[in-house]
């Protein structure tokens, strides 16, 4: 690498360093950093050690690791800024992906009435979100050549290619010196909607000064460049060759120059297009609506209306991509969707990689599509079916390059990934104290005088989306559930007179995920005995329940231990007589 790239001396003074020493400038990550999704970066001005203003930049969700059960969704822990909402001035998006900006509808009530700006497309699908639980704030749209002043920060926005148009990097100008704000990007010299990455502005940013650039990590693992979105087309054409009857096909939903891609293909092939899924059906409109989709409106046809259509003439659309369990997709496949049922002639088409954490979920629902006896195609099997939107190490070397800045700080991967982007980084010449490494919740502090240092950490924990339920999901709660999926839980019913709470019958167990009762009558039996004999003395007595409830669960674990080995989660339960 150091062939091709090596690091530039910086010469340039940065733009607006006061050099009193007394300015400050704190950056937070409370997503983003050891892990790829739930981004969210907090951007403090302090001056004379004091808090005076905070920008913001993207607010997106996470997905739940396999242990959570039940869990829906990730959100950033923003109770750190709960107590400084009057010193925040504002919120700037990059780009429309959900682990950039789906975050905002759960947190923006605590933030306060705060304004928010991002690029055109980015706004539209930000308004979405915000739409969906009825939040009547909107994200307003500028452009690229828009600079923001938002209270001592003066943010501009860099055009960069990535998976969904309009992804912008930020320029952002403090007191203390410029910072680079470099969320997800490649350098694509062959975009889909021709509009390339705006390299003179990246490099005009080198030649002012760049204290800090916060860079995308994603791709430090794969060598080269990554590839152009252009080499999907060919590949999905190949397949549409083949496909003797429906052809369906999958991405995520905010791609939507690469399901403009996949329109102009089925037209191309005499198909009729249609859109399974509220996704895809709200970003399409969306981005019809602002002109980045264009196709013949008489080309679309109803899913009511496909069972009029010859099989060898359909194109589907289809949201589902990640084996989401209540998408479009999982219903096709699992035979549940009223009008579409799989058939062996129909080829499915997955144009997207497992989001890290839904490997599982997309291979099992590729295992219910081929049980249906349908054609699969998904990247594991075949290349260019889909393409990275992250920079691989030429990309990201590229950039760093070009930029010159004074320190690294990569985000948007996993620890192996901001690893690796410090080896790359220091084999073009940075020392290793120049590259920063922190961890979620470690507060970064920068003057114009020293170097940066981990000024405090805050502790972040994982806010869970679980239904309607914000938060109510906690670690006591999601410990029970890890207990129940992997030992089981068991169930005490003690009899209890209603007027005196005293116990008036014999105890009853319930065993679901532990045992199975028909077969395990003796265990059954000798744990009945266990809890009888804990209670004996208070038969006939008033019970306090919480010292009944415990020493039960006591008992009984420790008698269950012994027999079986297992740990279930005991539940005494009283049932007034």
């Amino acid at each position: 690498m150091r062939r091709f790239f090596q690091r530039r001396k910086q010469q340039t003074v940065f733009q607006g360093s006061s050099g009193s020493g007394k300015d400050s400038v704190r950056v937070i990550p409370l997503g983003g950093t050891g892990n790829v999704t739930k981004n969210m970066f907090v951007y403090e001005y302090r001056y004379d050690g004091k808090l005076r203003d905070i920008l913001l930049v993207d607010c997106g969700i996470g997905f739940p690791d396999p242990d959570m059960y039940g869990v829906d969704l990730v959100i950033p822990d923003v109770r750190y800024l709960e107590n400084k909402r009057n010193a925040i001035r504002g919120l700037v998006f990059t780009h429309g992906h959900d682990d950039h900006i789906a975050g905002i509808p759960y947190v923006y009530h605590k933030l306060g009435s705060i304004p928010m700006w991002a690029t055109t497309l980015t706004a539209a699908f930000a308004n979405i979100k915000l739409n969906e639980i009825h939040i009547r704030e909107r994200v307003k749209a500028v452009s690229f050549d828009t600079t923001l002043r938002i209270g001592p920060f003066t943010v501009s926005f860099v055009r960069v290619t990535h998976s969904v148009p309009d992804a912008a990097n930020l320029i952002i100008q403090t007191p203390i010196g410029m910072f680079y704000h470099g969320s997800d990007f490649k350098f694509d010299f062959d975009p889909l909607d021709g509009k390339k990455s705006e390299l003179e502005k990246i490099t005009a940013a080198g030649k002012r000064g760049v204290l800090c650039l916060l860079t995308d990590s994603l791709g430090s693992e794969r060598p080269g460049f990554t590839p152009s979105e252009q080499a999907v087309g060919d590949t999905l054409e190949k397949e549409l060759r083949l496909s003797t009857g429906k052809f369906l096909f999958t991405t995520q939903s905010s791609n939507i120059s690469r399901i403009q891609l996949a329109i102009e293909l089925g037209l191309k092939y005499h198909r009729q297009i249609a859109f399974l899924g509220r996704s895809i059906d709200q970003n399409v409109e969306e981005a019809v609506k602002l002109g980045y989709m264009k196709f013949p409106r008489e080309a679309l046809i109803g899913d009511r209306d496909l069972k009029r259509i010859p099989a060898n003439k359909q194109f589907l659309v289809v949201a589902g991509s990640q084996g989401q369990s209540d998408s479009a997709l999982t219903r096709i496949a699992n035979d549940t969707h009223r009008f579409v049922h799989l058939e062996e002639s129909d080829t499915v088409v997955f144009s997207a990689d497992p989001i890290p954490g839904h490997e599982n979920d997309v291979g099992s629902l590729i295992d219910q599509i081929y049980r249906k006896g349908a054609r699969v195609s998904y990247s594991s099997i075949m290349e260019d079916l889909h393409v990275s939107g992250h920079g691989s190490q030429g990309d990201l070397m590229l950039m760093l390059s070009a930029l010159g800045p004074r320190y690294v700080f990569p985000i948007g991967g996993t620890y192996r990934h901001t690893m690796q982007y410090r080896r790359l980084a220091q084999d073009i010449g940075y020392e290793k104290r120049d590259i920063l490494i922190p961890e979620e919740g470690d507060v970064i502090e920068f003057r114009s005088d020293a170097p940066p240092r981990v000024a405090e950490r805050i502790a972040l924990e994982n806010v869970m989306i679980d239904g309607l339920g914000i938060g109510d999901v906690g670690d006591i709660v999601l410990r029970d559930r890890q207990t129940i999926a992997k030992e089981g839980i068991v169930v005490v019913v003690v009899p209890i007179e209603q007027s005196s709470s005293r116990v008036v019958g014999g105890v009853d167990i319930i065993s679901r995920g532990f045992v199975y009762m028909r077969q395990s009558g003796k265990l059954v039996d000798d744990a009945k005995r266990i809890v009888s004999a804990s209670l004996k003395l208070r038969k006939g007595r008033m019970v306090d329940w919480q010292f009944a409830r415990k020493q039960i669960e006591e008992e009984l674990a420790r008698f269950l231990k012994r027999e079986t080995g297992r740990n279930p989660l005991i539940v005494p339960v009283l049932v007034e007589v």
